[in-house]
C-alpha cells in the first residue's frame, strides 16, 4: 500500500492478515525506490509474537511498505504471523555461505577498508523471493554523498565477505557509491 505520511504510523499496533496481533510500529525508514517511494517500517514485536514466531528477537521486525493492506487506528498487514516468520527465518545467501536474516539485522557494515558504512535492516520480497536487502545508511555518509537521510539503500548480498560482530563487505566506499548512483540516481 502506498503511505504518505509514514510518520503518522509510528506507535500504531500492527496485527497480521488473520488479525493477530505482532507489535507495534517503533520507526521508519524511507526506500531506495525513488519511482514507487516506499517506507520500511521496524516493528517491536510483542513477548507471544517474537517467542513464537521470531526466534525470541529483541530486534525490530522490517516491514516493506507492501505488506501493509490498511490502516487507521491500527495497521493490517497482507501477510500472516506464519508467512512473516518463514522471511524472517530464512537463510540469506552470503558469498559463499548463507547467514539466517535474524543475525543480519541490526548489525553494522563496514567496507573492505574498515570504514562504516551503515546498518543491515530489512528486505524486499515478492513470491517468496527475496529481492533486495537494505543498508540504512550512516547520516555522515549521507551528508557526504548527498543520499536523503533515514534511507535504506540496496545492498547487494554478493557484496558481503565476512559476518560476525559486524558485516564486512568486499567493496570500498567509493565502489557502493558509484553502485547506488549507477543503479538508483543518487550523486
Amino acid at each position: 500500500m502506498k503511505v504518505n505520511n509514514p510518520h503518522e504510523l509510528v506507535g500504531k499496533e500492527v496485527c497480521d492478515t488473520n488479525g493477530s496481533t505482532i507489535g507495534t510500529v517503533d520507526k521508519y525508514w524511507n526506500s531506495w525506490n525513488t519511482e514507487y517511494p516506499g517506507y520500511f517500517f521496524g516493528i517491536r514485536p510483542t513477548e507471544n509474537t517474537k517467542d513464537t514466531w521470531f526466534r525470541g528477537t529483541n530486534k525490530l521486525i522490517p516491514v516493506y511498505s507492501d505488506y501493509i493492506r490498511e490502516w487507521g487506528d491500527h495497521i493490517t498487514l497482507n501477510k500472516t504471523m506464519e508467512e512473516l516468520g518463514r522471511f524472517w527465518n530464512k537463510a540469506v545467501p552470503c558469498g559463499t555461505t548463507t547467514y539466517p536474516t535474524d543475525q543480519l539485522v541490526d548489525k553494522p557494515i563496514y567496507d573492505k577498508n574498515h570504514s562504516r558504512v551503515g546498518t543491515f535492516y530489512g528486505w524486499v520480497e515478492s513470491d517468496g523471493t527475496y529481492k533486495q536487502y537494505g543498508c540504512f545508511v550512516d547520516p555522515f555518509l549521507c551528508d557526504t554523498w548527498n543520499v536523503p537521510f533515514n534511507t535504506i539503500m540496496p545492498m547487494p548480498t554478493s557484496y558481503i565477505a565476512d559476518v560476525n560482530d559486524t558485516i564486512t563487505i568486499d567493496k570500498t566506499l567509493d565502489e557502493l557509491k558509484q553502485y547506488w548512483h549507477e543503479h538508483y540516481n543518487f550523486k
